[in-house]
């Protein structure tokens, strides 16, 4: 291609394309949650990841959850989701459950991108959308977890507009557990 033939084609937009999940993306959808989980996230663990077992009726059939994926070039290169309530009681300090008991709290969970869609601004897109989606849905706060050992997920959410850390819960919690916030 010449530099006239560059000038002259019209412009492709970098920007990847997010949306709500239909049914017809849940296989491919399930099949990136489970080789992230496989790959990066040190496997499945049913207690953990329940929704990915049943996607339909953790995300499709629940208007106040939302199964947000992204695509770029053709196929499946991230997923994002929103969920009512904060972390679970279970694995996070007492002081940190309080905080979202009595709130209308929303959760933005499963911000993972595939290897090879990296550093495209997938991950970005994904995150912008779920914050508006929860935001915009009535949840106030926003929050979510990172698992810092996973390579530049605290960097990313350290560097996410209106992101504020809330807790850090490494060295003691297995997963590297950072929580933030999403301030509007």
């Amino acid at each position: 291609m010449t530099v006239i033939q560059a000038l002259e084609a019209p412009p492709r937009s970098t920007r990847p394309a997010v949306r709500l999940a239909t049914r017809s993306d849940l296989p491919a959808v399930e099949a990136h949650m489970r080789r992230m989980l496989a790959r990066d996230l040190g496997g499945h663990d049913p207690a953990l990841h329940a929704d990915v077992d049943d996607l339909a009726a953790f995300y499709l059939d629940d208007p106040t959850r939302a199964l947000l994926v992204c695509t770029r070039d053709g196929e499946i290169a991230g997923t994002a989701v929103v969920r009512p309530g904060g972390p679970s009681a279970h694995h996070v300090p007492t002081w940190l459950a309080r905080r979202y008991a009595d709130a209308v709290t929303g959760q933005v969970g499963r911000v993972w991108v595939d290897r090879g869609h990296r550093r495209h601004g997938v991950g970005r897109a994904l995150a912008e959308a779920a914050a508006r989606w929860a935001l915009e849905a009535g949840y106030s706060p926003v929050c979510l977890h990172t698992n810092a050992s996973v390579p530049g997920a605290l960097a990313f959410w350290r560097a996410f507009p209106g992101a504020v850390e809330v807790h850090d819960a490494r060295p003691t919690d297995p997963w590297s557990t950072v929580h933030f916030e999403i301030v509007s």
